[in-house]
């Protein structure tokens, strides 16, 4: 009987934490929107810290620069590059502050005003 209830603790242990979800990466992106078009920022994959090689400061924001291959590490599904100015009222600062910059791109969003940047995060340099 008590091998049977060793079994039986150890099954139940096992199917609870196979039916846990493990906390993602991009949880947290998935909590914010879009300050100006208040559109969601994460559909599941699509968003990541970004190299700040790819971004540089411009007048009106920060200009994102990526090419397809970079694209891809922020969104697995990019099917083209990324240039686009983001303008400050769209920036916002992450929560968390391990890289400087994160991004969430969308192909299908390639069009003015976005050019596929759907949130774009800085973090506060002060």
């Amino acid at each position: 009987m008590n091998k049977l209830c060793a079994l039986f603790a150890s099954l139940s242990v096992s199917i609870f934490f196979a039916g846990m979800q493990p906390v993602l990466a991009h949880d947290w992106y998935s909590s914010t929107a879009d300050p100006v078009y208040q559109s969601n920022c994460c559909g599941g994959h699509d968003c990541a810290p970004v190299d700040s090689a790819w971004v540089s400061e411009v007048p009106e924001g920060y200009r994102l620069m990526m090419s397809v291959d970079q694209a891809r590490t922020v969104n697995p599904a990019a099917q083209t590059p990324v240039d686009a100015i983001v303008p400050w009222s769209r920036i916002q600062s992450p929560p968390t502050a391990t890289h400087p910059f994160y991004a969430c791109i969308y192909d299908r969003d390639r069009a003015a005003p976005r050019y596929g940047v759907i949130c774009f995060f800085a973090t506060p340099t002060m």
